[in-house]
């Protein structure tokens, strides 16, 4: 028996956004799996060794610490959701996020395998996969012209983020309404 309760793994982007989802579910537990600064693997590892959250509705967040290594978010991400009890396919998946640094920006070296590897991710998992760099993008202040560069360079706007990656509060409520508007037209 499937579970309407919600298990939310990943690194520290997880942490805030978790905590906004709860308040959006207050009937149902979210359990607020982030951890600062874990990789894809050490955060699939966390979730693997915890049976107990199987049968809920997972949200994974993979990759946001190891960009150059996307063969090992896809396999991470893979081993994950085949933990999952069988029959569960009440998983989303969330797009790598890249940071405003001259690497991770449009033109940068990590750039394009940011690209690829969500392009990749959107393919695999076409009926789970959320694209929440593009959501939160097109949240961007077009009245702010520190945000107006920052969708020029391709990456989160600075309005929503309090560093080169991490989210404000005001990005991490985002977070958690585009997951409950996807939970809740699944039906699950």
């Amino acid at each position: 028996m499937l579970s309407a309760n919600i298990a939310c793994w990943g690194d520290s982007l997880t942490v805030f956004s978790a905590a906004n989802l709860q308040l959006l579910y207050p009937n149902r537990t979210v359990f607020n799996g982030g951890v600062v600064g874990e990789t894809s693997t050490q955060i699939a590892a966390r979730q693997m060794a915890d049976s107990s959250m199987t049968a809920w509705i997972s949200v994974l967040w993979y990759g946001n610490n190891n960009t150059t290594d996307p063969a090992s978010t896809k396999t991470d991400l893979a081993a994950s959701i085949a933990h999952l009890v069988p029959g569960n396919t009440h998983f989303i998946v969330l797009s790598v996020f890249n940071k405003a640094t001259p690497a991770e920006i449009k033109g940068g070296p990590v750039y394009d395998t940011i690209v690829r590897l969500n392009n990749e991710l959107a393919q695999l998992y076409p009926q789970n996969y959320i694209d929440m760099r593009a959501w939160l993008i097109s949240h961007y202040n077009p009245n702010d012209p520190q945000d107006v560069m920052d969708v020029q360079n391709d990456v989160v706007p600075s309005s929503l983020r309090s560093d080169e990656i991490h989210l404000r509060n005001e990005g991490s409520v985002l977070v958690a309404q585009r997951l409950k508007q996807f939970i809740d037209e699944k039906g699950w």
